[in-house]
């Protein structure tokens, strides 16, 4: 049984920040684990004497050497990281939602450290717009069609769940229940932005147009796209 030297402090985050937000809510200290660790959860046990014991809930490192992010990683990243990021503003229409532009901002930045791209105009802003646009910041938010698995603050679907735990780097595994952690779902739906920015397909300009295109569905994500930019241009003009 491994204990991370972070499980014998108290996290000390925010507390005053943390008393303001509506939609964020600090994970339980076992509910995190650094990447390359993952959560065992409490579970009962038998002896070989029969007798029925159990097991604390603890950390134990991943076989393999492959990181793949799990929910308990990208909590731990996040609640473990630097919150200190402007406002981004409200998009119009709706509440200022303020506590999740620490969030938005701390994912574009960790994924772009870890290599990943994004359109040169993009502005952290869009996420948040995306946001409004996709479930209109309800966490539990569902496709009013019932042939769409989409799900969360950013509807992310279950194929697109399937694609990125096939990826070669800056995997996530994630189950569509963890979707409903606004964290967990502003990352996957940052990491999935950027890989839509590098599956435009050639002979077409590479930028914030068609990376929103592409997140709706390239076919028919034009109209998609016109809809985010309007509502993002509108908000700036507010």
């Amino acid at each position: 049984m491994f204990t991370p030297d972070y499980l014998h402090s108290q996290t000390g985050i925010h507390q005053s920040l943390l008393h303001k937000m509506s939609l964020l809510k600090e994970p339980p200290i076992l509910k995190m684990a650094p990447p390359g660790f993952h959560v065992v959860k409490r579970c009962a046990k038998v002896s070989k004497d029969g007798i029925k014991f159990f097991v604390k809930a603890h950390i134990r490192k991943n076989r393999g050497q492959k990181i793949v992010l799990l929910p308990e990683n990208i909590l731990y990243l996040y609640w473990y990281g630097n919150h200190d990021f402007p406002n981004l503003g409200t998009v119009r229409g709706f509440p200022e939602y303020s506590e999740l532009d620490s969030v938005i901002q701390f994912w574009i930045d960790y994924w772009k450290e870890a290599g990943l791209k994004f359109p040169k105009d993009f502005d952290p802003f869009i996420v948040k717009v995306i946001i409004a646009v996709e479930s209109s910041f309800k966490l539990k938010a569902n496709p009013n069609s019932k042939k769409s698995s989409a799900f969360g603050l950013m509807q992310v679907t279950d194929k697109t769940r399937g694609d990125v735990i096939n990826f070669k780097d800056n995997v996530l595994d994630l189950e569509r229940a963890d979707l409903e952690d606004p964290v967990i779902s502003i990352a996957m739906g940052i990491r999935w932005l950027s890989y839509k920015y590098s599956a435009i397909p050639k002979n077409n300009d590479k930028n914030l147009f068609n990376t929103l295109r592409g997140y709706y569905d390239w076919q028919k994500g034009k109209p998609y796209a016109e809809k985010v930019l309007d509502l993002y241009n509108k908000s700036l003009r507010k």
